[in-house]
């Protein structure tokens, strides 16, 4: 009987050693997850402009592709005198402007893959941004999404159509070079926020060189399938701004906002059409007027 009753009164003992160990466990736990939390650096957010550094990034959207009778365009990366980035610097004055872009260049170009050019090897871009940059614009995805690939199959004689908007096969194909696009310019933009945590981010999308019809030869495209290609532009610059919004950037949809200014439109186009010589401005690229237009879209997209 004694040792029956030693039993019953050693367990609550036990329990109580133990649940007052967890206590004290759950308690240091508590108060380091506090201390932890309290002393963590928050995250830095994107500085008004002020007129600091200025950084332009990209490809031949960025660099601009219409001829200029400059050093810069004929070092390699075809960068026209007055192509948007350098327009926007006037509008927007900053105490230092760099402007990085070379044409043909591809998301890793900008931050850790040297661009083979024919006037030689382009470091990554990245390398030219400084911590202190305020505003970066980046024109970039164009080459990764490869879109040639696919407005080729749609090129067609006059009054002809070559139904891309109905093959499936195409569809998949638009599918995989999209999503191919966000998964490389994803980390491309995660890298230049690291190397710039309080710039604002400004990516440029593609596209707004498809219209509403097609005017051959201009734009040797049926009227159907230059709708169905602006569409694939729009997915496309959804993709980019899936990309931004990971890296607290803007989004400038270019294509959208490019309404009414394809190459059909022989009063005031923002873009060359397929006739243009890629010695004086490559083909279905912006032109003056469109570096113009790109530049104030830019600008009214920086926060002050």
């Amino acid at each position: 009987m004694g040792s029956s009753r030693r039993v019953r009164v050693g367990v609550p003992r036990v329990r109580r050693g133990i649940i007052a160990t967890l206590s004290t466990v759950l308690t240091v736990v508590t108060l380091a997850a506090t201390v932890s939390s309290a002393h963590a650096a928050p995250e830095p957010t994107p500085v008004r402009y002020t007129g600091g550094p200025y950084v332009a990034m990209g490809d031949s959207r960025a660099s601009g592709g219409f001829f200029t009778p400059t050093p810069d365009y004929f070092l390699g990366c075809k960068r026209s005198a007055f192509n948007y980035p350098t327009v926007l610097a006037v509008m927007t004055l900053p105490r230092h402007f760099v402007d990085t872009s070379c044409a043909g260049a591809q998301a890793p170009h900008l931050y850790r893959t040297a661009q083979r050019t024919n006037a030689g090897v382009k470091p990554p871009q990245l390398h030219l941004v400084p911590r202190d940059a305020q505003v970066i614009t980046v024109s970039i995805g164009g080459n990764d999404m490869r879109w040639g690939a696919i407005l080729s199959r749609c090129n067609t004689a006059p009054l002809n159509d070559r139904r891309c908007r109905h093959n499936p096969q195409l569809e998949q194909e638009v599918r995989w070079r999209i999503a191919r696009m966000e998964n490389r310019v994803t980390p491309a933009l995660r890298a230049i926020r690291k190397k710039a945590p309080r710039a604002q981010i400004i990516v440029v999308g593609i596209g707004g060189f498809m219209g509403n019809h097609g005017c051959w030869p201009m734009v040797p495209v049926s009227d159907p399938d230059v709708r169905w290609m602006n569409r694939v532009f729009d997915r496309a610059g959804d993709a980019l701004r899936r990309a931004t919004t990971k890296v607290d950037g803007t989004f400038v949809d270019a294509n959208r906002r490019s309404a009414g200014h394809d190459p059909c439109n022989l009063i005031n186009p923002w873009y060359e059409s397929s006739l243009s010589n890629g010695s004086i401005a490559y083909p279905y690229h912006i032109n003056q007027a469109g570096a113009i237009a790109i530049a104030s879209m830019v600008n009214a997209a920086i926060r002050r």
